[in-house]
């Protein structure tokens, strides 16, 4: 339980970095591709569903 709930404030944090900082104006400035966004949310979400199933572990290890 405590690995979960580590990982979810990391993913956390890292989504407000990115989305929600300095960094934004940055890497926004950076003149990419129009679906940058949507691939940094994907990361995110993907992240968040890694997360949520274990990371491919069962819940007895």
């Amino acid at each position: 339980m405590r690995r979960a709930t580590d990982l979810t404030l990391l993913t956390t944090l890292a989504a407000m970095f990115v989305f929600h900082s300095p960094f934004t104006r940055w890497w926004t400035s950076l003149g990419l591709p129009w679906y940058t966004v949507f691939l940094l949310w994907l990361l995110i979400i993907g992240l968040i569903a890694l997360n949520s199933t274990g990371g491919g572990r069962h819940s007895g290890d």
